[in-house]
Parts: C-alpha cells; sequence; structure tokens
C-alpha cells in the first residue's frame, strides 16, 4: 500500500495484547502495523457497500407468476 495514500491512526493497546499483536505479526512474518491493516479489513469487509447481485431480480419477477396455492391444491 502507499503511504501517501493512507491515513494514520494510533490505538491504545493493554500490554498483554501489545505482546500478542507482536507475536501475531511476526509468526506472519509481516510487521505489527501490516498485521493490524489485514485483519481490520477483515472486520470491516461486512460494512462495506456490495452491488446487488443481478439475480436478485429474479425473486421479484416469480412472484408475479401466480398463486402457488393453485399448484397445491388438496384433493388434486
Amino acid at each position: 500500500m502507499a503511504l501517501a495514500r493512507m491515513k494514520a491512526t494510533t490505538i491504545a493497546l493493554d500490554p498483554e495484547d501489545d505482546r500478542l499483536l507482536s507475536r501475531a505479526a511476526r509468526e506472519r512474518g509481516v510487521s505489527r502495523a501490516e498485521f493490524v491493516r489485514q485483519h481490520l479489513s477483515l472486520v470491516l469487509e461486512q460494512y462495506r457497500r456490495h452491488p446487488r447481485p443481478r439475480s436478485a431480480a429474479i425473486v421479484r419477477t416469480l412472484k408475479d407468476r401466480g398463486d402457488e396455492h393453485e399448484l397445491f391444491r388438496a384433493g388434486r
């Protein structure tokens, strides 16, 4: 990532989390900052806006085809 396009943020960690962050980053072979960026990106994915899939329109058109009750009437 280009540093010129990033915004710096400071966080405060308790000593145990700080130790675990260092260990996790070392085991992954990345810097602490890169480890935080990678994992924060995974968590933030649920908040990103995603375009609706094109197939979503099919659900709307199926409703217009009629009432299913006609297909499953008793005594048929």
